[in-house]
Order: C-alpha cells, then sequence, then structure tokens
C-alpha cells in the first residue's frame, strides 16, 4: 500500500535531522579540543591523587612537600645556579612538584602522539 508523499517527506526531513544530531554529538566528542580538555582533567586529577600520596598526613618535614605544593631544600643542600642573596647567603633552591609533575604529563602526551602518528604512516 503506497505512503502519502508528504507522510514520507516528513520521515525523511525527521531522520536528517536525526543524523544532523548523531553527527555533531560524534565530532563533538572526537573535536582535539574536547579530547585535549578531557586529557587535561585526567592529568590534573592523577596529579592530584600523587601529592595526596606523597603529602605526609602526620606534618612531617617541609621539604617532602608543603600544602602550596612547593618543597624548600635544606640549605646545605643544592642552590641556585650561583645565586646569592643581598647578604652573601647562598639562595635555596624550591622544587614545584605540581610543576614537575604536569612537564612530566605533557612530555608523555607528546611522546604518545609522536609514536602513533609514525605507526599511523
Amino acid at each position: 500500500m503506497p505512503q502519502d508523499p508528504a507522510i514520507i517527506q516528513r520521515q525523511i526531513e525527521n531522520t536528517r535531522a536525526e543524523l544532523a544530531e548523531t553527527v555533531d554529538a560524534i565530532a563533538d566528542l572526537v573535536s582535539p579540543k574536547r579530547v585535549a580538555g578531557r586529557a587535561a582533567v585526567q592529568v590534573r586529577e592523577r596529579i592530584d591523587h600523587l601529592k595526596e600520596r606523597v603529602r605526609p598526613s602526620d606534618g612531617g618535614p617541609a621539604a617532602l612537600a608543603t600544602g602550596t605544593g612547593r618543597a624548600a631544600l635544606p640549605a646545605g643542600g643544592v642552590t641556585a645556579a650561583g645565586l646569592t642573596a643581598p647578604g652573601g647567603a647562598e639562595l635555596t633552591t624550591v622544587v614545584r612538584w605540581d610543576r614537575v609533575a604536569i612537564a612530566g604529563a605533557v612530555l608523555f602526551l607528546v611522546t604518545l602522539l609522536v609514536r602513533r602518528r609514525s605507526g599511523s604512516d
């Protein structure tokens, strides 16, 4: 039994609209900007988790970790590239563990991308 052409046309338009929504959703999912954003969130979560594991719960030495994410080396430790304070005292190095972790994560992601691209060529 043949259907009315107007009904068929409406069905086609509905199917096209649904297909357009699906394609938009897929494009949004695989968008490099969205993928990078999700990866950044995952990296931040892992860094926070690692910070919690490293941070002493008993208020241990500040050289291991502080509430600000910085760790100062002891005065007798490594000094900053020959810098001295106005009084002639050596300056101590401050290690920003959060930045070290971010740099490591970025290096890992770049290495991963390079390997994927070289493997697909």
